[in-house]
């Protein structure tokens, strides 16, 4: 598509002031779920208290916990730092929605996903909020990207890439769990092409050899 990176760039430019604007007073406040986020970092900056996961307010992943707190510890206990990692996952979801659209349709398609979702309310929403659940979506969609770009060029490191970040994911939110299923379609379909490929190599009969 002619102009496509511009039109990226712009995307970006756009994603980047709906979740970076103003971050320190919009929205005002701190939620429950994040001032707890912050007692944590303090506790774990404090205490030397670094948890893979923190059973307070009905038990949560530490991995994003133990990300505001690095936060914290360079900019300030301040309630913006503690929103600014979602807003920099949030970010780079679009961004990673666009190069996943983009392996799986077309460019076009992969700029207007990307679009709509830099302007989506919910992913705005929660990417200006202290939330793990924003890694989530920011997970699925490197990790699925790069298994597909794996898949199309046979290349390890994209499925090292997947594998880090599929297993990343884990650490993110509970609705998370359900992941594996997603995954199941796809490395079943390339499972079939490999088998179908190299019969050789998994036992089968070549569909081409002469009798």
């Amino acid at each position: 598509m002619k102009n496509a990176v511009y039109w990226l760039i712009l995307i970006v430019l756009i994603a980047s002031f709906l979740r970076f604007y103003d971050l320190k007073n919009t929205p005002p406040g701190l939620w429950s779920d994040e001032a707890m986020n912050g007692t944590n970092t303090i506790q774990a900056l404090e205490g030397d208290e670094w948890k893979v996961f923190y059973p307070e307010n009905f038990g949560r992943e530490g991995l994003f916990i133990n990300i505001q707190a690095l936060f914290v510890k360079t900019l300030g206990h301040e309630s913006w730092v503690l929103r600014l990692p979602s807003a920099i996952f949030g970010l780079f979801t679009v961004l990673g929605l666009y190069f996943l659209t983009k392996e799986l349709f077309s460019e076009r398609i992969a700029l207007f996903s990307a679009f709509f979702l830099a302007t989506s309310f919910w992913h705005i929403n929660f990417s200006r909020m202290g939330f793990r659940a924003i890694m989530a979506p920011f997970f699925l969609v490197w990790a699925f990207n790069f298994l597909f770009l794996g898949m199309r060029k046979l290349k390890q490191p994209f499925f090292v890439l997947a594998g880090l970040f599929f297993g990343l994911g884990a650490h993110s939110y509970i609705a998370y769990r359900v992941a594996p299923l997603i995954a199941l379609l796809p490395l079943w379909k390339f499972y079939r092409n490999w088998q179908n490929s190299n019969p050789k190599e998994v036992g089968l009969p070549n569909p081409n050899a002469v009798i």
